[in-house]
């Protein structure tokens, strides 16, 4: 069973997500504490494995509720619903260890598959969260700040480069096929050749690999 806390201020909000969980008969929502102490207390009790944290505001508050998660609970995965897509504070939020980030456009699937992948000890981030990610990441590489990721960069052909920007972008597979006269088959070879040229697998991969390499600057 998957033991899952909510912190969050509003009832409404945290009784929605624990209907949308209740659907997956082995996510157990343990309990849904608005106030810190309170929470902290009662979750050491509970050993959970994930905690949902809603942030509203992106502010330094609720920075410190997830450093203070990560710090009271060694074994659970934080997983942040933010209300407020900021990129500074997205940022923020995977420097301070949260391994999954969703968004309010998140849907009830989107909700369990996160659960289950921090589960299965994956991290997990939402489409959108990803795309501002990338999208920073390549203008920040673009100023020419680290001559190792630009040396992997100038590997990619022109075709290649108008792919990743129009998928930094938030374009779609097929948008992006529309756009460039081709076909979906061969957008997807693109992003391929595109992740082994950079050494990386996944999106994902490369938006932690821009952070841990400062290549996004908090």
């Amino acid at each position: 069973m998957i033991r899952l806390l909510i912190k969050d201020d509003y009832p409404i909000i945290s009784e929605s997500i624990k209907a949308i969980l209740a659907s997956a008969s082995d996510i157990v929502v343990e309990t849904s504490l608005p106030t810190l102490p309170n929470f902290d207390s009662n979750g050491r009790l509970i050993q959970p494995n994930i905690i949902l944290f809603v942030a509203h505001l992106g502010s330094n508050e609720e920075m410190l509720h997830i450093k203070s998660f990560n710090r009271n609970f060694e074994r659970a995965k934080i997983l942040v619903l933010c209300l407020n897509v900021n990129e500074s504070f997205i940022l923020q939020v995977i420097k301070a260890g949260a391994k999954g980030i969703l968004t309010k456009d998140t849907t009830t699937n989107e909700i369990i598959e996160a659960v289950y992948t921090l589960r299965n000890g994956y991290d997990y981030f939402g489409k959108s969260i990803t795309q501002v990610l990338l999208n920073s990441y390549l203008k920040k590489a673009n100023q020419n700040e680290n001559e190792a990721f630009n040396k992997q960069l100038k590997t990619l052909s022109e075709r290649e480069m108008d792919v990743l920007k129009l998928f930094a972008e938030s374009y779609t597979n097929p948008e992006i096929a529309e756009k460039l006269f081709i076909s979906i088959r061969t957008v997807e070879s693109h992003k391929n050749n595109i992740m082994r040229k950079i050494n990386l697998r996944t999106t994902v991969d490369l938006v932690k690999f821009a952070i841990q390499n400062n290549l996004i600057q908090i």
